[in-house]
Protein backbone atom coordinates (compact mmCIF):
# COMPACT_ATOMS: atom_id res chain seq x y z
CA UNK A 1 0.00 0.00 0.00
CA UNK A 2 1.20 3.46 -0.80
CA UNK A 3 1.85 5.81 2.11
CA UNK A 4 0.57 8.78 0.11
CA UNK A 5 -2.90 10.00 1.14
CA UNK A 6 -5.13 11.15 -1.70
CA UNK A 7 -6.29 14.75 -1.84
CA UNK A 8 -9.86 13.41 -1.76
CA UNK A 9 -9.31 11.62 1.56
CA UNK A 10 -7.58 14.65 3.11
CA UNK A 11 -10.58 16.75 2.08
CA UNK A 12 -13.00 14.17 3.49
CA UNK A 13 -11.10 14.18 6.81
CA UNK A 14 -11.20 17.99 6.91
CA UNK A 15 -14.96 17.91 6.25
CA UNK A 16 -15.52 15.31 8.97
CA UNK A 17 -13.55 17.41 11.46
CA UNK A 18 -15.55 20.53 10.52
CA UNK A 19 -18.87 18.71 10.82
CA UNK A 20 -18.03 17.22 14.22
CA UNK A 21 -16.55 20.46 15.56
CA UNK A 22 -19.64 22.40 14.47
CA UNK A 23 -21.87 19.93 16.31
CA UNK A 24 -19.78 20.25 19.48
CA UNK A 25 -19.67 24.05 19.31
CA UNK A 26 -23.45 24.26 18.92
CA UNK A 27 -24.03 21.83 21.78
CA UNK A 28 -21.54 23.34 24.25
CA UNK A 29 -22.21 26.89 23.02
CA UNK A 30 -18.49 27.72 22.87
CA UNK A 31 -15.86 28.14 20.19
CA UNK A 32 -13.40 25.28 19.91
CA UNK A 33 -9.90 25.46 18.51
CA UNK A 34 -9.61 23.43 15.29
CA UNK A 35 -6.90 20.79 15.65
CA UNK A 36 -4.24 20.11 13.07
CA UNK A 37 -3.78 16.61 11.71
CA UNK A 38 -1.10 14.63 9.92
CA UNK A 39 -0.34 11.08 8.87
CA UNK A 40 2.63 10.32 11.12
CA UNK A 41 0.93 7.57 13.15
CA UNK A 42 2.64 4.20 12.72
CA UNK A 43 2.30 0.70 14.08
CA UNK A 44 -0.82 -0.87 15.55
CA UNK A 45 -2.60 2.39 16.43
CA UNK A 46 -5.14 3.88 14.01
CA UNK A 47 -4.89 7.38 15.44
CA UNK A 48 -3.68 9.44 18.37
CA UNK A 49 -4.82 12.76 19.80
CA UNK A 50 -2.09 14.98 21.25
CA UNK A 51 -4.19 17.14 23.53
CA UNK A 52 -1.71 19.86 24.53
CA UNK A 53 -0.57 20.25 20.91
CA UNK A 54 -4.15 20.20 19.61
CA UNK A 55 -2.99 17.67 17.01
CA UNK A 56 -4.28 14.39 15.65
CA UNK A 57 -2.13 11.77 13.95
CA UNK A 58 -3.61 9.17 11.62
CA UNK A 59 -2.25 5.88 10.30
CA UNK A 60 -2.22 5.80 6.48
CA UNK A 61 -1.85 2.01 6.43
CA UNK A 62 -5.25 1.68 8.08
CA UNK A 63 -6.87 4.62 6.28
CA UNK A 64 -6.15 2.96 2.94
CA UNK A 65 -7.77 -0.33 3.98
CA UNK A 66 -11.24 1.20 4.30
CA UNK A 67 -11.33 5.02 3.97
CA UNK A 68 -15.07 5.28 4.69
CA UNK A 69 -14.87 3.29 7.90
CA UNK A 70 -11.68 5.08 8.98
CA UNK A 71 -13.12 8.57 8.40
CA UNK A 72 -16.45 7.66 10.01
CA UNK A 73 -14.93 6.11 13.15
CA UNK A 74 -11.27 6.95 13.74
CA UNK A 75 -11.46 10.67 12.93
CA UNK A 76 -14.40 11.30 15.32
CA UNK A 77 -12.72 9.10 17.96
CA UNK A 78 -9.58 11.24 18.03
CA UNK A 79 -11.51 14.49 17.66
CA UNK A 80 -13.71 13.54 20.63
CA UNK A 81 -10.53 13.42 22.77
CA UNK A 82 -9.65 16.94 21.62
CA UNK A 83 -13.17 18.25 22.25
CA UNK A 84 -13.35 16.69 25.72
CA UNK A 85 -9.97 18.19 26.60
CA UNK A 86 -10.99 21.65 25.41
CA UNK A 87 -14.36 21.53 27.18
CA UNK A 88 -13.58 19.61 30.41
CA UNK A 89 -9.81 19.93 30.82
CA UNK A 90 -7.26 17.25 31.65
CA UNK A 91 -8.93 15.78 34.75
CA UNK A 92 -11.26 13.42 32.84
CA UNK A 93 -10.52 9.85 31.85
CA UNK A 94 -9.43 9.30 28.21
CA UNK A 95 -12.42 7.06 27.40
CA UNK A 96 -14.62 8.22 30.26
CA UNK A 97 -18.27 9.25 30.34
CA UNK A 98 -17.57 12.66 28.77
CA UNK A 99 -15.79 11.08 25.80
CA UNK A 100 -18.53 8.45 25.40
CA UNK A 101 -21.19 11.18 25.45
CA UNK A 102 -19.39 13.22 22.78
CA UNK A 103 -18.92 10.15 20.58
CA UNK A 104 -22.43 8.75 20.87
CA UNK A 105 -24.67 11.78 21.43
CA UNK A 106 -22.87 14.49 19.48
CA UNK A 107 -21.01 12.60 16.77
CA UNK A 108 -23.48 9.69 16.54
CA UNK A 109 -20.65 7.14 16.45
CA UNK A 110 -20.32 4.01 18.59
CA UNK A 111 -17.87 4.71 21.40
CA UNK A 112 -15.31 1.98 20.85
CA UNK A 113 -11.76 2.05 22.19
CA UNK A 114 -10.39 -0.42 19.63
CA UNK A 115 -10.32 -0.87 15.87
CA UNK A 116 -10.39 -3.95 13.67
CA UNK A 117 -8.12 -2.78 10.85
CA UNK A 118 -5.23 -5.00 9.80
CA UNK A 119 -1.97 -3.95 11.40
CA UNK A 120 1.36 -3.85 9.56
CA UNK A 121 3.85 -6.62 10.16
CA UNK A 122 6.67 -5.56 12.50
CA UNK A 123 9.92 -4.83 10.66
CA UNK A 124 12.26 -6.19 13.33
CA UNK A 125 11.42 -9.26 15.36
CA UNK A 126 13.45 -10.78 18.18
CA UNK A 127 13.20 -14.37 19.32
CA UNK A 128 12.93 -15.30 23.00
CA UNK A 129 12.88 -18.83 24.45
CA UNK A 130 11.15 -20.28 27.49
CA UNK A 131 10.87 -23.95 28.54
CA UNK A 132 8.01 -24.71 26.13
CA UNK A 133 8.32 -22.53 23.01
CA UNK A 134 9.91 -19.65 21.11
CA UNK A 135 8.25 -16.21 21.38
CA UNK A 136 8.50 -13.28 18.94
CA UNK A 137 9.12 -9.83 20.42
CA UNK A 138 8.74 -6.52 18.61
CA UNK A 139 11.64 -4.05 18.76
CA UNK A 140 9.75 -2.07 21.42
CA UNK A 141 9.29 -5.07 23.71
CA UNK A 142 12.86 -6.25 23.08
CA UNK A 143 14.10 -2.78 24.07
CA UNK A 144 12.23 -3.05 27.35
CA UNK A 145 13.73 -6.48 27.99
CA UNK A 146 17.23 -5.13 27.30
CA UNK A 147 16.58 -2.41 29.89
CA UNK A 148 15.66 -4.99 32.51
CA UNK A 149 11.98 -5.87 32.16
CA UNK A 150 11.65 -9.60 32.77
CA UNK A 151 8.99 -11.44 30.75
CA UNK A 152 7.47 -14.79 31.77
CA UNK A 153 5.70 -17.33 29.56
CA UNK A 154 1.99 -17.50 30.35
CA UNK A 155 1.95 -21.26 29.74
CA UNK A 156 5.03 -22.72 31.47
CA UNK A 157 5.65 -19.70 33.75
CA UNK A 158 9.39 -19.72 32.96
CA UNK A 159 11.45 -16.62 32.16
CA UNK A 160 11.85 -15.67 28.51
CA UNK A 161 15.49 -15.42 27.41
CA UNK A 162 16.81 -13.73 24.30
CA UNK A 163 17.84 -16.08 21.48
CA UNK A 164 18.52 -13.97 18.38
CA UNK A 165 17.17 -11.39 16.01
CA UNK A 166 14.85 -12.96 13.43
Amino acid sequence: MSSVVSHKNVERIENKISDCLNRAERYFKIGLQRPSFNFKQRGRTAGTAYLQRNEMRFNTYMLQQDPDKFIDHVVPHELAHIVVYQVFGSKVRPHGKEWVAVMEHLFDVEASRTHDFDVPKPRNLFLYQCACQVHEFTAHRHGRAVKGTQYVCRYCRKNLNFLKKK
